[in-house]
Order: C-alpha cells, then sequence, then structure tokens
C-alpha cells in the first residue's frame, strides 16, 4: 500500500559509524569530487535559469567518486537557484544523511536510491518537473521524433503511467526503476521527466533536450495536421550521432560558459 503520511516527504536521520562517515567524508573532499560537486550545484542553477525547476520539488543525485553507495542530492528547502557545492547533501543508501545540509526531501531520496541500486551504470540522475515535459507527460505516451534533437530519445525513453502521488514510498521508486528499464530517460504520467547517465554532463543535458523535445511535440500536435515522423533507420542514425561520449563535455563547456557569464557562486572554491 502506498504510504500517505505527509511527514515523511522530510528525512533529517545522520548516519551513526562515526569511523564510515570520516571515510566517507574524506572520499568527498578530494579534489575529483569537489570538482564532481561543482559540476553538480552548476547543473542545479542551469535548470533554474532556464525556469526547469519547481519550487522546492526535483532533484539530482550524484554518487561519490569511489563510494558508489553514497550520492549528493540537493538540501531541502531551498531552490535549485540556492544550490551550492558547498550545501550539497552526502546520503547513503539508506537515507541517511552522512554530511551537509541536515534535512533532504525524501521523495527524492526514494527514487534516486532506488535508481542507483538498480542502474550500477549511472553515476548522475535528474528529475524536475518542466513546464513542457509535465505537460507532455499528461498525454501518457512516448514521443515521436520529429525533428533532429527528439530523435536522440527515439527507442531510449520509457512511460511511467500510473501517478500514486508524491513518492515517498519504496514500492513506488520501484516501479518507477521498472519502467525505466536500461533506459535513459523516462516520462512520469502527471508527474514529470527522468533522465539518468553514466555523467552529470550527459544526464543534465539530456534533461534539456528532453524537454526541448516534449516542447516540440506539444506544439506540432496543437497544429492538429498529421505529422511527419522521422523514419525510425534515420532516427536511429540521429540518436548515434548525438550520444556519442565525446558531445557531452564539450556541449558542457558551453553551457558552463553561459551559466557564469551570469552567475558563479555555486562554486565557493573557485579561485583556490
Amino acid at each position: 500500500m502506498v504510504n500517505t503520511d505527509p511527514t515523511t516527504i522530510l528525512r533529517d536521520k545522520t548516519a551513526g559509524d562515526p569511523e564510515e562517515k570520516r571515510r566517507i567524508i574524506a572520499l568527498a573532499g578530494t579534489p575529483e569530487s569537489r570538482r564532481e560537486r561543482v559540476k553538480l550545484a552548476a547543473a542545479y542553477r542551469i535548470l533554474a535559469r532556464r525556469g526547469l525547476d519547481d519550487g522546492l520539488a526535483g532533484h539530482i543525485s550524484l554518487r561519490v567518486p569511489g563510494a558508489p553507495e553514497y550520492f549528493w542530492v540537493n538540501p531541502f528547502g531551498k531552490f535549485f537557484s540556492e544550490v551550492t557545492a558547498e550545501n550539497l547533501v552526502l546520503v547513503n543508501k539508506e537515507g541517511e544523511i552522512i554530511d551537509g545540509w541536515p534535512m533532504i526531501n525524501f521523495a527524492g531520496f526514494c527514487i534516486h536510491s532506488a535508481i542507483h541500486q538498480a542502474r550500477p551504470d549511472v553515476n548522475c540522475a535528474v528529475h524536475t518537473h518542466p513546464p513542457a515535459g509535465t505537460a507532455y507527460s499528461a498525454l501518457g505516451i512516448e514521443l515521436d521524433p520529429l525533428d533532429q534533437t527528439g530523435c536522440s530519445f527515439f527507442e531510449d525513453h520509457a512511460v511511467y503511467v500510473d501517478y500514486t502521488g508524491v513518492v515517498i514510498d519504496e514500492g513506488q521508486a520501484t516501479d518507477i526503476v521498472d519502467a525505466l528499464g536500461d533506459r535513459r530517460a523516462l516520462i512520469l504520467a502527471n508527474h514529470g521527466l527522468l533522465t539518468c547517465a553514466a555523467t552529470i554532463e550527459q544526464a543534465l543535458l539530456d534533461m534539456l533536450d528532453m524537454e526541448r523535445t516534449c516542447a516540440v511535440n506539444l506544439r506540432a500536435m496543437a497544429t492538429g495536421r498529421d505529422l511527419q515522423v522521422v523514419p525510425p533507420a534515420v532516427a536511429r542514425q540521429s540518436r548515434s550521432v548525438l550520444t556519442q561520449a565525446m558531445r557531452y563535455p564539450f556541449q558542457w563547456e558551453a553551457v558552463i560558459r553561459d551559466l557564469d557569464r551570469h552567475e558563479t557562486d555555486y562554486d565557493p572554491w573557485r579561485g583556490d
């Protein structure tokens, strides 16, 4: 039975093993981890600047390098526009806080913990409620490949059609993961979008592309005319080009340059 207790949306339980906490905190403070934390904070800011956040809802998770059963999430009570590399919350797979802000969104933990446990290939997962994506999710159908960018998701996304309320129950999270399968993106009906990847660069850029694809589909459908869908073979060719590993870090640099023209405080260690 789905948990309907609204108080379970919050989690402030801390981990109890001090030796393990010290080990993980040390790993989370390495130069590599700091770079990843900065990228994670930047991802939150990018979504906020583009209007793809939704108040205090939504979350991006990222595994700790060298400690895959631990990951960072956003602090509950802060907007995406307020997230910094320093105020991210470090949690374990049980949702216990290892370090950072004293409270997390348990809905975020449920979804992301389930994904990370089921998909060892996924280091980063992005879930938010963007305007076009959320509107499209109410249709309960997959995206058609109507343009080049949209072809990126051809045969590589799914739909979770059973909206059962705010995810505060492990059973709900398991159902979402089952619907995702081995794909890299998911439309959650009446809810929003989810993307996941081995890198934060890909997961974030896929979210931007998926939101755009939802908007394109909605606009084309609104004309009421028959749509010319990209043929499967062509869609697959476009997807193979658009999902090359080299594309994501290259485009990420451009997105970061744009972000840095407006704000840089997401990186408290800039200049160190």
